[in-house]
């Protein structure tokens, strides 16, 4: 089975959030919805981004791309860089 393809911006922040068993429910039924219909957005990242744009949309009547008017632009060149360091592999002592 090959790797699943990159579909996380770069720019996109780590956060952490908690699930009831029943939240954790639907979004597994959502999943599986999902892949019934071959679509690919089937992690809990996709189904929870989706539904915050569904709902920002609906509810609070704010487009995607009004917010992302919103958002600052940052040059490629300020973003952060990779912080990992590639250690070089200890020479054996046999």
């Amino acid at each position: 089975m090959s790797p699943r393809e990159k579909h996380i911006p770069d720019d996109a922040k780590r956060t952490s959030i908690c699930l009831t068993a029943e939240e954790r429910a639907a979004i597994h039924w959502i999943d599986e919805v999902r892949r019934q219909k071959r679509n690919k957005r089937t992690t809990t990242n996709d189904i929870l981004v989706d539904a915050l744009w569904y709902f920002l949309e609906k509810t609070e009547g704010k487009t995607k791309d009004q917010i992302c008017a919103m958002v600052p632009v940052v040059p490629a060149e300020e973003r952060t860089q990779n912080k990992v360091t590639v250690m070089p592999r200890p020479k054996s002592k046999h």
